[in-house]
């Protein structure tokens, strides 16, 4: 799959994660499933568009993936706050970015 087909699947993904209804812990568990593997596209794309820059074989302007990337970023927290919201004894959430995006939920014992 070339880089941008990756970029629309992944803005495909996050139109269904916003457009989820997330009303209780079901639904927020099952979003939250959604976001992750989502977050992994986002992983492996990120990763590539970097390999390839660093060849010199990119197929796709890497400041135009890094914008998108701050988009989707901004989109994953406004995601993850509804999430969170509805999930049994969640009480924070983080999202890190490095090298990767990681997210992680804090859940009361």
């Amino acid at each position: 799959m070339d880089t941008e087909a990756q970029a629309q699947l992944i803005e495909d993904r996050l139109v269904t994660l916003e457009t989820m209804p997330v009303t209780d812990d079901p639904s927020a568990r099952v979003a939250f499933a959604h976001l992750t593997t989502t977050v992994a596209r986002v992983n492996h794309l990120s990763a590539q568009v970097q390999a390839q820059a660093m060849m010199g074989a990119g197929t796709a302007p890497v400041d135009a993936i890094l914008a998108r990337l701050s988009q989707w970023l901004d989109r994953l927290v406004t995601v993850m706050a509804r999430i969170v919201a509805n999930l049994k004894n969640a009480t924070s959430f983080s999202v890190s970015v490095g090298s990767n995006v990681s997210v992680s939920v804090t859940f009361t014992s």
